[in-house]
């Protein structure tokens, strides 16, 4: 009578861990989520921009020029890019430009798409570098956008 006892028990438990085990299966998150900053940028020419030549050269002729900055920020549902360049008119910047875009992806094709109104752009994109570097490539005009992870300090590695 005991065995069976425990025999009974031990279904029991293997039947609520296989119903455990079932349950929703955990989405892991896109690599893209987090804050990046721009590395370069290589126009539908070839023309290749990289940001903190570009942003040094101009802070050793203006230094308020310091000002120029480039990023984005992904989280699972919305994508912003923020844009300050200079004005050309001041010794200073331009207020920030920022893009809001709904973003999906296709994990077997890298295709990104972002959505902002009609305003739908399609990205390949890939990670390198344990996936602290990501490249953009528009599939419209080859356009191409490399952006480092901002990798924040912790509290520890500070002291």
């Amino acid at each position: 009578m005991r065995l069976n006892t425990s025999i009974k028990f031990s279904i029991s438990i293997l039947t609520i861990l296989f119903f455990l085990s079932c349950s929703e299966e955990e989405v892991i998150p896109d690599k893209s989520i987090g804050e990046w900053q721009v590395y370069s940028i290589t126009d539908a020419e070839g023309n290749l921009t990289v940001w903190n030549e570009l942003k040094e050269s101009l802070v050793g002729l203006i230094s308020e020029y310091s000002c120029m900055d480039f990023t984005a920020t992904i989280t699972g549902s919305l994508v912003s890019t923020k844009y300050t360049i200079v004005d050309v008119n001041s010794r200073g910047c331009l207020a920030p430009a920022i893009s809001i875009y709904t973003w999906s992806s296709d994990p077997e094709t890298g295709i990104y798409k972002y959505v902002q109104g009609n305003n739908v752009i399609n990205y390949m994109i890939t990670f390198s570098n344990g996936d602290n570097q990501m490249t953009w490539k528009d599939q419209s005009n080859g356009a191409i956008t490399v952006w480092n992870r901002v990798v924040q300090a912790t509290a520890e590695s500070s002291e």
